[in-house]
């Protein structure tokens, strides 16, 4: 049975992922953000979450996608704290997280 994206609420900041197929740029890039990113990524306890064409195996579609292709940033709090119809969301995305008031508590222990 499909969890609700929101039983992650003050476990994990969540970047959720909603694209056509992974020919799309925003699948690319987020593919490549991932790979560029492993070590900052888990430092930041961030969990990356895809709906293919607004479906994911583990996880029910969020009502916020409402048939919308984009990225989205949800703090620990459930809430949203960014969104982008494109990838220029990764170009602050860690700067972002980082000026999060949780998170300054969290840099202490930085590990990359």
């Amino acid at each position: 049975m499909a969890k609700q994206i929101s039983e992650l609420n003050w476990k994990k900041r969540l970047l959720v992922i909603s694209y056509q197929n992974e020919d799309d740029l925003v699948f690319i890039q987020t593919t490549k953000f991932i790979s560029d990113n492993t070590c900052q990524i888990v430092d930041r306890n961030l969990e990356i979450i895809f709906f293919e064409n607004f479906k994911n195996k583990q996880y029910t579609t969020p009502d916020f996608i409402e048939d919308k292709y984009g990225i989205w940033l949800i703090g620990y709090d459930g809430n949203i704290k960014d969104y982008t119809e494109d990838d220029k969301i990764y170009l602050g995305l860690l700067d972002l997280i980082d000026s999060m008031p949780m998170r300054k508590n969290e840099m202490i222990n930085d590990k990359c």
